[in-house]
């Protein structure tokens, strides 16, 4: 009664065999189209990697001693290497004892000995499905959680932004542009997805140390005072602090401590020179400038885009990474701004 459920639901499921023998490869064949699975046949450990490399695959069924230098032994070790958790059934006229220990150290769901019958391979392969369908509903479950916790996370980013909009409304606009534009330009220098959340969320956040400032200087409508500059000067390190206390958050403090470096060495906390400074911060340093340009301010007005572009340009190789400065300004959605 059991297999006669599994059965029922084996639509789309592929299993791949990999064995040099072309009447092994038929009996296989000959075996599983009872099940109406699907069947990919291949001659070597190599022809059976390019697939894996290429399709999903729910099981596999090896031969051992395979011609090519490779075992069944060696693909086995090779998928788990590669993360390919597909269940693994090794069939073989002869397999020693030693092979038996690695094979199960592998995590290998069967061992078939050659002749075979066809219930022999069935019930392999059914038990193997299994597993597979085991697999999946984990992985499946394990993903849902991440979503779930990364959603969570957002929202917490979201709330430290809020906090400091509470403060000051225009910073909470600029962080979420800054971040917008972070966003932007790590992709447009080719920066993979986790570099660019991280770009994201140190977008959002690299103002946060302006909880540490007072209001009377935040808020002032007026040019600072050179004293209260140095205090507001004060911000990116007071981020470092509040960022440094969260694990989660660690990966962002490059961008929050270093967005006021300049790339002559003349920018603070640290006065970095070039290269020195974090990546983060010089990709945090353009969005912040065009962003604070382009935005009206109490004591200000907001410039044109095209000025402000003029203006990230002109400071190309002082304030500014020259070669972060041609990405930026080659972005469309700045050059339509």
């Amino acid at each position: 009664m059991q297999n006669a459920v599994e059965r029922s639901n084996l639509a789309g499921k592929t299993v791949l065999v990999v064995d040099d023998e072309e009447a092994v490869r038929g009996l296989v064949k000959l075996y599983l189209s009872e099940l109406e699975v699907v069947v990919v046949d291949t001659v070597s450990a190599a022809q059976a990697r390019e697939c894996l490399t290429k399709y999903k695959v729910d099981v596999i069924l090896s031969d051992i001693a395979m011609p090519g230098g490779e075992t069944g032994i060696d693909l086995l070790r090779w998928c788990r290497n590669e993360r390919i958790l597909a269940p693994f059934i090794l069939i073989s006229g002869f397999i020693s004892p030693a092979d038996v220990r690695i094979a199960l150290s592998h995590g290998v769901q069967h061992v078939i000995h050659k002749p075979f019958n066809k219930t022999q391979l069935i019930n392999a392969v059914l038990s193997s499905f299994a597993v597979s369908d085991s697999y999946t509903t984990l992985v499946d479950s394990y993903i849902e959680e991440i979503e779930l916790n990364q959603q969570l996370f957002m929202s917490a980013i979201d709330g430290f932004a809020a906090a400091i909009g509470a403060r000051d409304g225009y910073t909470l606009h600029h962080s979420e542009q800054v971040a917008d534009f972070a966003v932007l330009l790590s992709r447009k220098i080719g920066l993979d997805d986790k570099n660019v959340q991280t770009a994201r969320i140190a977008g959002k956040l690299h103002d946060i140390g302006k909880i540490g400032v007072p209001e009377d200087i935040l808020l002032k409508r007026e040019l600072l005072t050179q004293g209260e500059f140095d205090v507001m000067k004060g911000h990116p390190e007071k981020a470092a602090e509040i960022l440094g206390s969260l694990p989660s958050l660690a990966a962002v403090i490059d961008g929050a401590k270093h967005h006021h470096e300049r790339f002559d060495g003349t920018g603070y906390p640290d006065g970095l020179v070039g290269e020195n400074i974090p990546l983060m911060g010089r990709i945090l340093a353009i969005c912040d400038a065009f962003s604070a340009m382009i935005t009206e301010r109490p004591y200000r007005p907001a410039i044109l885009p095209e000025k402000a572009r003029e203006e990230i340009l002109l400071n190309s190789s002082t304030q500014f990474d020259p070669e972060l400065v041609i990405a930026f300004l080659a972005i469309p959605e700045i050059i339509k701004a």
